[in-house]
């Protein structure tokens, strides 16, 4: 039996299963609290609802097969040489980007050069900058790959907009899509400063799948109807 495992939570939520149901394969879910599903176009699909940041994993260690997900929660939590890759890196919902969130006050801040000038005076100073974020190994990645050397990671799953006012971080990097809660909480991006775009993908446990010839009939089903829709559109 072939599992999915989809978002029961968050911005992905409703568009993942209005998606699927654009692509001939809806779900159908006895109540709402209910967390396990059937898709009635694929016979033996199961379908499990799952906390978004949990899917990669529960797909990574064969819990489930397949799995939607945005690409910046997989980049994050992805297993390095595992066994999970992606199947479809472009569903076309979910659309977001993880961006450094500035105070708006630092007028001499407007590009990543300038961060990294700031972060020189910081070092200089004794300290380093502290930036809050849900998403430490991307950030840092991309720091590094950019030349800054000099920072201090804070990992937070709470509201991080508010971190610099309340003195908990001196910037934040976080995943927006329009932008306006940083603008309201006076955060400013930067120049340069785009870490990630991301919307929703298609994972699977390529190495799980392989081993049974009937997960691999029932997921190229599955995979072909959404290229079809994909195509069409």
């Amino acid at each position: 039996m072939l599992t999915l495992a989809i978002p029961s939570n968050g911005a992905l939520h409703e568009p993942s299963l209005q998606f699927l149901e654009s692509c001939g394969i809806g779900v159908r879910r006895e109540g709402a609290r209910k967390y396990t599903g059937e898709i009635p176009a694929i016979p033996n699909l199961t379908v499990h609802f799952q906390r978004a940041s949990d899917i990669t994993g529960t797909v990574e260690v064969g819990r489930a097969d397949l799995g939607i997900v945005g690409l910046d929660r997989f980049v994050e939590s992805q297993v390095d040489d595992g066994n999970t890759g992606i199947l479809l890196d472009g569903l076309g919902f979910g659309h977001s980007e993880l961006v450094f969130g500035i105070p708006a006050s630092w007028l001499d801040v407007t590009s990543l050069a300038d961060l990294l000038d700031l972060s020189l005076e910081f070092r200089k100073r004794g300290s380093d900058i502290k930036i809050a974020t849900k998403y430490p190994r991307s950030v840092e990645r991309f720091l590094l790959h950019n030349g800054i050397n000099y920072f201090c990671l804070t990992y937070s799953s709470g509201t991080l907009e508010a971190a610099p006012a309340m003195g908990h971080a001196d910037i934040i990097a976080d995943i927006t899509s329009t932008g306006n809660t940083m603008r309201e909480n006076s955060l400013k991006t930067i120049l340069g400063g785009l870490i990630m775009k991301s919307e929703a993908c298609l994972i699977g446990n390529t190495d799980l799948i392989e081993q049974n010839p009937f997960k691999i009939e029932q997921a190229a089903d599955f995979v072909g109807r959404i290229e079809a829709h994909l195509e069409g559109k």
